[in-house]
């Protein structure tokens, strides 16, 4: 007997109610297929509610997601180029309202727990996207972290933050009473109250163990605050998702930011004493993009291609080789002036018609990093380009021109940066 038969047999499964529903832009919900119950009903469309992004926060999810999937033909850098990627107006869901037996938990993590319930989920099969009278789609993002990653971090515009709309800062007593100054409004009173109150602590020893940890201190050795006063922040969604300081939670659409700086607490209720503004640490899970080891690899418009001869191990070199001449279109006149032109307007801000009144590039320094292919067997494939940077051109084969940096005036077309 499988496992799925021998679960199913001892009565550890789910009971599963299907549905399709096809979403808007605006998050208006239509079902193609739904549970028969009413009760099923309203907790599916309460799940959904809750799941469905809508306005500039789906605007925000799909360009995200969009990016991760390698997508983009050139770096992303202003709000204004992240916005030239077209969004959906239509979505499609497939999945099921999994109803799970008493003390059964839950085996994924992407599951959406209904609220006011103990044991139902929302599990999500599909999610589909189409455009106007186009035919459903789905992104093919990444299964590997790294590689998702390494798209994502090629854009400076992830570091892009969103407008800020309001600041309201919460006090609250041990025990519950919580006050807002300034008052939000009413629509926004009820989800900021839970959200305080979560970041807070939503029960006597969350409470404790919160402040101990915002101190840097083991759980029970605190003496615990009579209040605490927290400032929050709302901003409207930045223009991609942030996986390295992702907003608390959000409110009517906004994101909604703790302000590290403004966090106090009273052992008294009457005297305040600021939290230690926690230094700023290195992602355990996603590790830091901006500190792997490279080497720089020289390439050639007519497919020359060099490096230094001690920063990749012999029996990669022949792979690297084929890779950069594929990344770049070296040896191909077109496919280079394809690529090349593509990174004069990416990094360089220009035109079409401004890169064009550049010449060509003769030559491009590109950082690849030194760990590329360790333990990557040799016919297994990887997305090369997410892994690699340009960093350097050159238009004449001897003056090099650093791409982070302006170009010389002499050499800046009408218009261009």
């Amino acid at each position: 007997m499988g496992d799925a038969k021998r679960r199913k047999a001892l009565g550890l499964m789910p009971t599963l109610h299907p549905f399709e529903v096809l979403i808007d832009d605006s998050g208006e919900l239509s079902f193609v297929q739904q549970p028969s119950g009413q009760t099923e009903r309203d907790q599916l469309t309460q799940a959904l509610h809750l799941s469905v992004a809508v306005g500039e926060q789906w605007a925000q999810e799909y360009r995200t997601d969009y990016v991760m999937a390698g997508l983009p033909q050139e770096r992303l850098t202003t709000r204004e180029d992240v916005e030239q990627i077209p969004v959906p107006t239509r979505r499609r869901w497939v999945g099921d309202l999994a109803i799970w037996p008493s003390g059964v938990r839950n085996p994924s993590a992407s599951d959406v727990k209904v609220p006011g319930t103990d044991n139902t989920w929302l599990h999500v099969r599909t999610r589909q996207h189409a455009f106007e009278n186009q035919a459903w789609t789905q992104l093919q993002v990444p299964e590997n972290v790294e590689e998702m990653l390494g798209y994502l971090f090629q854009h400076p515009a992830l570091q892009l933050e969103g407008e800020a709309v309001a600041r309201y800062r919460a006090e609250q007593v041990r025990g519950g009473e919580l006050t807002w100054l300034p008052e939000p409004p009413e629509a926004q009173r009820e989800a900021l109250d839970a959200l305080a109150r979560e970041w807070h602590g939503e029960t006597a020893q969350e409470w404790a163990d919160l402040h101990a940890e915002r101190l840097n201190e083991e759980p029970g050795l605190s003496e615990v605050p009579q209040a605490l006063r927290s400032m929050f922040e709302l901003r409207k969604p930045a223009p991609l998702r942030s996986f390295v300081a992702p907003p608390f939670d959000t409110v009517d659409g906004l994101e909604v930011f703790p302000v590290e700086a403004e966090q106090f607490y009273s052992l008294d209720g009457q005297s305040w004493q600021p939290y230690p503004v926690p230094e700023a640490a290195e992602d355990d899970e996603y590790g830091d993009f901006n500190d792997v080891e490279t080497f720089s690899a020289t390439v050639w418009s007519d497919g020359r291609v060099s490096w230094p001869e001690d920063a990749l191990e012999a029996g990669h070199a022949e792979r690297l080789r084929q890779d950069l001449r594929s990344y770049t279109g070296a040896g191909d006149p077109d496919a280079w002036a394809t690529y090349a032109g593509g990174v004069l307007r990416s990094f360089y801000d220009l035109d079409d018609l401004q890169a064009g009144a550049l010449p060509p590039p003769r030559g491009i320094r590109i950082s690849v990093p030194v760990e590329l292919y360790e333990d990557l067997a040799a016919d297994e494939a990887h997305a090369f380009e997410a892994q690699v940077i340009e960093d350097e051109l050159t238009f004449d084969g001897q003056t090099w021109f650093d791409l982070y940096e302006d170009l010389p005036d002499d050499l800046v077309p009408a218009g261009g940066s």
